[in-house]
C-alpha cells in the first residue's frame, strides 16, 4: 500500500510539473497587425482595437465568388509612411488587410525591401495558393505585372504597383474564402 501511495504521489507531482511547464510554452505564432489585430477578428473587434476614430464601412462587390465588407481608414501612418488602410471581412471575419500607398510617399523597391527585411524574400505570386484571395488584392482578380508575394506561416503578402499607388495586401491563407469554403 505504501508503494502504491508513493507511486500515486510521484505521478501527481509529475503531472503538476508537466502542467506548469505547459503553461510556460509560448502560444502558437499568430500574425498580428497593428494594435493587436489578428485574422479572424470580427468587424466590431477591429473597430475597437483600431486607434483611428474616423472610419468608413463599405461593401465591395468583386467579379469572383466573394464579396467583402470593407472597413476603411484614410491617411493613417504605418511605419511612419502615410497610407490608406482597408480591413476586408467575409462573413464578419477578418480575412485580409490592404495598405494603399501613394507613389509620391514611397517607392515600390523601398517598400518591397522593408517588407522583405521583416518577412522574407518576395517572389512571383503563386495564384493557386492565393485562391479566391486574388479578389482581396484586386476586385477584378487581375494582378499587376510587377506583383510579388512573400509567404510565411499561413500569410501571403502581395505587393503591387500601378501608375499612382502601391498596394500591400496581407491575406490569411487559412480563411475559408481562400480554400473555397464560401
Amino acid at each position: 500500500m505504501k508503494k502504491l501511495i508513493a507511486i500515486l504521489l510521484t505521478l501527481c507531482m509529475l503531472c503538476t510539473g508537466v502542467m506548469a511547464f505547459a503553461d510556460e510554452l509560448p502560444e502558437e505564432d499568430v500574425f498580428t497587425f497593428r494594435n493587436g489585430i489578428t485574422f479572424g477578428m470580427n468587424l466590431d473587434d477591429v473597430i475597437a482595437a483600431e486607434a483611428s476614430w474616423y472610419h468608413d464601412i463599405d461593401f465591395e462587390d468583386t467579379r469572383g465568388r466573394v464579396s467583402f465588407t470593407e472597413l476603411e481608414y484614410e491617411n493613417i501612418r504605418e511605419d511612419g509612411i502615410r497610407a490608406d488602410l482597408t480591413y476586408l471581412f467575409v462573413e464578419d471575419e477578418l480575412v485580409a488587410i490592404r495598405l494603399g500607398y501613394e507613389t509620391r510617399d514611397i517607392r515600390y523597391n523601398t517598400l518591397k525591401y522593408k517588407l522583405e527585411s521583416k518577412y522574407g524574400t518576395a517572389v512571383a505570386v503563386d495564384r493557386t495558393a492565393l485562391g479566391n484571395g486574388i479578389y482581396a488584392v484586386d476586385d477584378d482578380g487581375r494582378l499587376e505585372r510587377n506583383a510579388k508575394a512573400i509567404t510565411f506561416d499561413n500569410v501571403m503578402i502581395v505587393i503591387e504597383q500601378d501608375d499612382d499607388d502601391i498596394d500591400v495586401t496581407f491575406i490569411d491563407l487559412n480563411a475559408a474564402y481562400i480554400t473555397g469554403g464560401y
